[in-house]
C-alpha cells in the first residue's frame, strides 16, 4: 500500500472516530441553567449530567444566573443594560429517582417560556421521556404586570 493510501485511510478513520465522539458527547444529557428572551435568543450555562457531583439527590450546575451574567451580555449585546432577572430565565436539574428508578430531569420555568420548551430539549440534549416543565417555582416567575424591557417579555 502506498503512502498516499494510506494517509487516506487514516483520515478517514480519524474522521469517524472524531465524529462517533462529538455524537456521543452531543447525546449526554446536561444540566445548566439558561436565558430566553421572547424572540428565542438563547444564551446557557451547562454541563453533562455524568460529570456533575450529585448533592442530595440531585445534580446541578454549581453556578448562578448572575455569576455569568456579564458574559450572557457579552454574547447577545441586545441585553446590555438589563438585570440579569429583566430577561426570562430557567434552569435544568437531575433529580434521582427511588431506589435509582425513574430519575427525571426537571425545568424550572416561567410559564411564558413554556413556547421554547423543543428549545431547551435541544439545548440541553433532554430526553423528553424523562423531562418535566415546572413552572411553580416563585423563583423563575415574570412578576405580574411585567412588560419586560425592550420586548424581552
Amino acid at each position: 500500500m502506498n503512502k498516499q493510501k494510506l494517509a487516506e485511510i487514516s483520515e478517514k478513520v480519524c474522521k469517524k472516530a472524531i465524529a462517533k465522539l462529538h455524537s456521543k458527547k452531543a447525546s449526554i444529557p446536561e444540566v445548566g441553567f439558561f436565558w430566553i428572551d421572547m424572540t428565542g435568543l438563547m444564551y446557557a450555562e451547562s454541563a453533562t449530567v455524568n460529570s456533575v457531583k450529585p448533592y442530595g439527590g440531585f445534580k446541578g450546575l454549581d453556578l448562578s444566573h448572575y455569576d455569568v451574567w456579564d458574559k450572557a451580555v457579552r454574547t447577545n449585546p441586545k441585553w446590555k443594560g438589563l438585570e440579569y432577572e429583566d430577561v426570562p430565565r430557567g434552569r435544568v436539574i437531575w433529580q434521582a429517582g427511588e431506589g435509582g428508578k425513574d430519575n427525571e430531569f426537571i425545568v424550572y420555568v416561567p410559564k411564558q417560556l413554556l413556547k421554547f420548551k423543543n428549545k431547551v430539549i435541544s439545548r440541553f440534549n433532554l430526553p423528553s421521556g424523562n423531562t418535566r416543565f415546572d413552572t411553580s417555582d416563585e423563583h423563575y416567575q415574570i412578576a405580574a404586570g411585567f412588560k419586560g424591557v425592550g420586548g424581552l417579555c
